[in-house]
């Protein structure tokens, strides 16, 4: 596991880098490269960019990565959700020129990379999780659907001119139908298939031979590869660019010359929203795939070090020509099951990759762009989580709604727009919810130590004696809303003489909760009812002293729990009341 404590971790894992591991990194990254080369190519495709792009955005962002990463698992690069922001972007600023839309991508890279370093060096690592599940699972579902239909044009071979937004791509491509190209068509169609047959129903037939669960798995990771190569030789040898298959045609060899000419470019101030949220976005999806597949195998990231290492990969993107990068699920993924040691399989990743644009570019010239499209299609669309949607409904309507309404504001809004709706949506559905704390008055259970609430317990309570706890920190949102509550348990409860305020739910009180119970607490002692405290969290009692609220209340009216504040104050020759 790469070290948490230097800023080069590769320098660490080097140190006890083993022969063994080094045999799971290279199969990992060999693994890896298989699916990373048709995708890169692909998600370049979708940012509006040259398909060579994609390929130097796995290079050496994956290099830079592999340095200054944590996580040996992250497969670093071009990720379908980054390529549609970089998109709508890139129209909002378009020249109509690929050459500069390269340069835009780069600026947009530098953006992000300049963003996360920032951010890095505040260490805020810990405080960038803002954005709900509720609001990512709707951004990316919103996203991955709008992928999906702008590839229709590719699939039925027409030419369309479109704004990003759903009604206007859907209104482009209905106003094309007309001139639908129909060998497009079967091929985009018949690559679909292909693509599809390779997930259950090939895993299944896989299972029944004499591989091992890794050798089945590579195999069925070939698959994308499998489909480009044949349709690449259905075009050449049906010579269907004759017949209108639009093909990707010439890709130049090579590497871009690392180069800050980028710097230039008269762009930057309209890229740096886009920019912004792209990094954002990266950062936070990215450590959830790096969390959760650390968590596998019981271990851990440095979610400070990732912004170091995601802003160093995205300087390296810039440097070389090409779009802003993250960490891809499925990538990801597959380097965890085949094994992977260390980051130096994303070092394998990126080689060989490196290799496919050195020497290998001429195998794509006649790659039909309905392939491509069928690759995206196939890969983006188990993005978009129906199951998911269904499932955060049944279980909290405020989050299901956050998440259909970050859905539909992604398709009609745009992704930028879009993402900054449910994230606003998403902080608005948590103050309504806080702002709503549950309050319980408890009774003790009869012969025990155990107080619980009253409408849910066959509990007792005292005439004298009201308990009241609060599940949710006092703060501006409930704190009139706590006080009213506790005036109507005290107007409900006329023999009551003394309160017992339980705070074992409370984590915070800010100044709004301050001065509701400064004020509070004066009134019910007027009213003739003495207030007393209980179960409060150490931090939270510091607090409440520093302000001087506990003098106004008597001596030996905080108590450590709730049996002994009862102890104390229920009045023994009461009877219990049994509710």
């Amino acid at each position: 596991m790469p070290s948490l404590t230097t800023p080069f971790p590769l320098l660490r894992w080097l140190r006890r880098y083993r022969r063994v591991d080094a045999g799971a990194d290279l199969l990992a990254g060999t693994v890896t490269a298989v699916l990373l080369v048709p995708q890169a190519m692909a998600y370049a495709v979708v940012a509006g960019l040259p398909p060579q792009v994609g390929l130097y955005a796995s290079v050496l962002p994956s290099l830079a990565y592999a340095l200054f990463g944590t996580s040996p698992y992250l497969g670093v690069g071009p990720v379908a959700v980054n390529a549609l922001m970089v998109a709508s972007a890139l129209a909002v600023v378009g020249h109509g020129d690929p050459a500069q839309q390269i340069v835009n991508a780069q600026v947009l890279a530098a953006i992000s990379a300049l963003t996360l370093l920032g951010l890095g060096a505040l260490r805020a690592g810990a405080f960038m999780s803002f954005l709900s599940r509720p609001v990512l699972d709707g951004f990316t579902s919103g996203a991955a659907l709008l992928i999906v239909l702008t590839q229709l044009p590719a699939l039925l071979g027409v030419s369309t001119h479109s704004g990003p937004l759903l009604h206007e791509v859907l209104l482009a491509v209905w106003r094309a139908l007309p001139a639908v190209n129909w060998p497009t068509l079967a091929l985009g169609t018949a690559s679909i298939g292909l693509l599809a047959l390779s997930g259950l129903p090939l895993r299944s037939v896989l299972g029944r031979l004499p591989l091992s669960s890794l050798q089945a798995d590579f195999i069925g990771r070939l698959t994308p590869l499998v489909v480009l190569a044949l349709a690449t030789v259905a075009v050449a040898v049906g010579e269907l660019a004759t017949r209108g298959v639009a093909a990707v045609g010439t890709i130049p060899a090579g590497l871009p010359t690392p180069s800050l000419a980028f710097l230039r470019a008269s762009t930057w101030l309209e890229l740096l929203a886009p920019g912004m949220l792209i990094a954002l976005i990266s950062y936070v999806s990215s450590v959830s795939i790096a969390q959760g597949l650390a968590s596998r195998r019981r271990e851990r990231i440095d979610t400070d070090q990732e912004l170091f290492a995601l802003g160093a990969a995205n300087a390296a993107a810039a440097l070389g020509g090409a779009l802003p990068v993250a960490a891809s699920f499925s990538r990801s993924a597959i380097n965890f099951s085949a094994g992977a040691r260390t980051p130096l399989a994303g070092v394998v990743s990126a080689l060989l990759v490196g290799g496919t644009a050195l020497w290998l570019t001429g195998l794509f010239h006649d790659l039909p762009k309905a392939a491509l499209a069928a690759l995206i299609v196939v890969a983006v669309t188990p993005l978009i989580n129906v199951h998911g949607f269904r499932r955060t409904l049944a279980y909290s309507r405020g989050d299901g709604l956050t998440f259909g309404a970050t859905f539909v504001a992604v398709l009609f809004l745009g992704v930028e727009r879009g993402l900054l709706f449910g994230a606003l949506l998403g902080l608005a559905v948590y103050v309504w919810r806080t702002g709503r704390p549950h309050v319980a008055v408890l009774g003790r259970v009869h012969g025990s130590e155990h107080f619980r609430n009253v409408n849910r317990y066959h509990v007792e309570t005292w005439p004298n004696l009201l308990l009241i706890r609060v599940d949710e920190s006092l703060y501006f949102a409930n704190a009139s809303r706590i006080e009213e509550t506790i005036l109507d348990q005290i107007a409900a409860h006329p023999l009551v003489t003394d309160l017992v305020l339980i705070g074992s739910g409370i984590n915070h009180v800010d100044s709004t909760g301050l001065a509701m119970l400064e004020t509070l607490l004066p009134a019910l002692r007027e009213a003739g009812v003495r207030t007393h405290l209980a179960e409060f969290k150490g931090p939270v009692l510091d607090r409440l002293k520093g302000s001087g609220l506990l003098e106004t209340l008597a001596p030996g009216q905080v108590f450590l729990s709730t049996e002994q504040a009862v102890t104390a104050l229920a009045q023994p020759y009461d009877e219990p009341v049994s509710i």
